[in-house]
């Protein structure tokens, strides 16, 4: 199943691959509104605290450099867990700026590249240079 819209009564529902997902959240943060980042910002540092021995000084080292956050709106982003986010936030990149999104494909497999400047397949081992 590939990137395709439904249009029903005006509505479209964008429905895209978890890898194209995971691709367009790694290399096109850029595209995030700044709510998004705050909330991306926030998942990631909770996760690179979340084994650290102490945490409450961590965190307000965290806020104080804009890491963590205290923005209602931000934070509710997060409130059907990180992957819902990252669905929701790669569905409206994709609706919003899906001219400015490069998906990089192997030419021998087809398959999805690492990234969008990836010269070599991961599962096929093609190389394009």
């Amino acid at each position: 199943m590939y990137f395709f819209k439904l249009e029903e009564e005006n509505l479209a529902i964008i429905v895209i691959e978890k890898d194209k997902q995971d691709y367009i959240i790694n290399y096109y943060l850029h595209l995030m509104s700044p709510k998004e980042k705050l909330a991306y910002k926030h998942a990631h540092s909770l996760l690179k605290i979340d084994q650290k021995a102490d945490i409450d000084k961590i965190k307000r080292v965290y806020f104080k450099a804009g890491w963590l956050t205290r923005d209602e709106n931000a934070l509710s982003l997060l409130n059907n867990g990180l992957e819902k986010f990252n669905e929701d936030t790669a569905t409206r990149i994709m609706h919003d700026h899906a001219s400015e999104i490069f998906f990089n494909y192997c030419p021998n497999c087809g398959t999805l590249a690492r990234t969008p400047t990836a010269k070599q397949c991961r599962f096929c081992y093609c190389d394009w240079h």
